[in-house]
């Protein structure tokens, strides 16, 4: 395009073209294919004896050959029998379907003297692979081949044959990153639901445990397992789990944090009352003790239910430090929790109403830092906690190299340069700096998310009221904190008096441990004999 042009494009002016301008409208057309059409109405359609019937069905419900990644793979049997494949191009495994599906039909003749296949001996002798399931309705079936499944539709008969042939990408097993552990195991779950159920499996070697199938989503139908021993959790407890999921009515579930969103008590509160992690051991720990949890396909964290305020600030290797050293392991991180929600709230509080509580020096030498600073102490602590914020966010997004350098950098330079410039003191510099390193040292991310708000709502209550702010601040929490449940857990569970107090706080030794929680009411309160080192009683 010319200078000319362009002058003429955005300086004179144009005559509208007589086409008209595209607006996105609403559309008043009903899907052609809906399956929640077919749940409301208790209706599914069978499959027929007719191939050519089953195969335009097919056709229709998945859009083809619109729908460029559905694979329809005719065939003709023996006999001259007719039959087809259907399945997901890149869902599927092509080398089991050919070796273990297409080449066992072609070759093997399974025809009864009628010159008919029979159902029982393909499903028993013909489809050589691990899992295969007969679906008489297409929602069955196309339930399985959404899932990675290949659907085998014959001639003459009233039912198709979903194959397990699983084979969509996915990532190897990995070392955790958001609960990192130097003892114990090193594998977290991955995207893959049966992997994530098989490791669980791999520290609790019983036929006890239970991998019940679930599935949510209207339309998506996401699949997952609910996992728990049945001799040892409440059967009440499973139900009411049970009851919560199948009650969730939505057409797509993506990730296992929606679920834990949509069967949430208290979804609202600021601290979480489900706990999520990316651990097997701990599942499985927590299965032990008599909880359930849930598992979800695509996702890559499992949940934990019921919990309680003490689990969600228990470290992943608490269970495998000597007690002593596991035990000031979790006081640091409780006086790291106090001080990245209070210590902000707290400072303005003494500085602007009770600046009697200081030494007189340390009075002064803060007074003298904030000298030529022009904000009010509030917004200079706001200013610096967003910009730290800020870095955090910008952190966690960057690619891992740059992520890194950023953090450390961008801190060094910002604080360095806003000191300098006298726009912030540096007593407030270390005040931020020790609030953002007690938010790190929490166990839990989305607990640390819980602090940081809290953290705001204090410093706002600190610097309007002073001490009589944080002490009703303090109230107001425990209060609604202690009125939350989990599952029909009281949250602050076991308080109060409960002799299981010493073993939420601290951790005890492992011969201590010979009782389940008693709040989880399970079958069995024991998991080990009272003396379990029989060894000292020379047995």
């Amino acid at each position: 395009m010319s200078f000319a042009d362009t002058i003429k494009r955005y300086f004179l002016y144009q005559y509208k073209s007589e086409r008209e301008q595209f607006v996105l409208k609403k559309d008043e057309s009903a899907p052609i294919y809906d399956v929640r059409k077919e749940h409301s109405d208790k209706m599914a359609v069978e499959i027929s004896h007719n191939i050519e019937e089953n195969r335009k069905q097919i056709e229709k419900m998945f859009d083809f050959p619109q729908n460029s990644d559905v694979v329809i793979r005719k065939m003709c049997l023996k006999g001259g029998t007719k039959a087809f494949l259907v399945f997901y191009d890149g869902l599927c495994d092509a080398k089991l379907i050919d070796d273990g599906i297409i080449k066992p039909l072609l070759e093997f003749p399974y025809l009864e003297k009628n010159g008919k296949y029979c159902e029982n001996r393909i499903e028993e002798m013909l489809i050589t692979h691990n899992q295969v399931k007969k679906a008489t309705t297409f929602e069955d079936a196309i339930d399985e081949i959404n899932f990675g499944g290949c659907g085998v539709f014959v001639d003459g008969l009233d039912c198709a044959f979903c194959a397990d042939v699983k084979g969509w990408p996915h990532r190897s097993v990995e070392r955790a990153k958001n609960e990192q552990s130097i003892y114990g195991p090193q594998e977290a779950f991955i995207e893959m639901l049966r992997g994530n159920s098989a490791q669980v499996r791999k520290f609790l070697k019983t036929e006890k445990l239970v991998c019940e199938k679930i599935a949510v989503g209207n339309v998506s139908k996401t699949q997952g397992v609910m996992m728990y021993l049945k001799d040892v959790a409440n059967s009440t407890l499973i139900g009411e789990i049970r009851r919560r999921i199948s009650g969730i009515s939505v057409d797509y579930v993506i990730s296992i944090e929606e679920i834990s969103m949509l069967i949430e008590e208290n979804p609202l509160m600021i601290t979480g009352h489900i706990l999520a992690t990316e651990r097997p051991d701990r599942v499985a720990r927590a299965i032990s003790e008599g909880r359930v949890a849930i598992i979800l396909s695509g996702s890559s964290r499992a949940l934990i239910l019921p919990t309680n305020a003490y689990e969600m600030m228990h470290g992943a290797s608490d269970a495998y430090l000597r007690t002593n050293f596991a035990n000031m392991s979790r006081v640091l991180r409780l006086v790291a929790a106090l001080i990245s929600v209070l210590l902000p709230g707290v400072f303005l509080a003494i500085t602007l109403y009770h600046s009697e509580m200081l030494p007189t020096y340390l009075l002064y030498a803060i007074s003298a830092s904030r000298q030529n600073v022009p904000f009010p102490s509030v917004i200079e602590l706001l200013l610096m906690d967003f910009s730290f914020e800020m870095i955090r966010e910008a952190g966690i997004r960057m690619p891992n190299p740059i992520g890194s350098v950023l953090g450390i950098v961008g801190g060094l330079i910002l604080g360095q340069a806003a000191v300098s410039a006298k726009i912030v003191s540096p007593i407030m510099i270390i005040i931020i700096s020790l609030t953002g390193i007690g938010s790190f040292a929490t166990a839990d991310y989305s607990l640390s998310w819980s602090y940081r708000i809290l953290k705001l709502l204090f410093v706002l209550i600190g610097a309007s009221f002073g001490f009589f702010g944080i002490a009703l601040g303090i109230f107001t929490y425990a209060v609604l904190i202690a009125g939350s449940t989990s599952f029909g857990i009281p949250f602050l569970s076991p308080l109060p008096g409960n002799e299981l107090l010493k073993n939420a706080l601290f951790v005890p030794p492992v011969w201590k441990t010979e009782r389940r929680p008693e709040y989880l009411k399970t079958k069995k309160p024991k998991r080990s004999d009272k003396v379990s080192k029989k060894w000292q009683n020379g047995k």
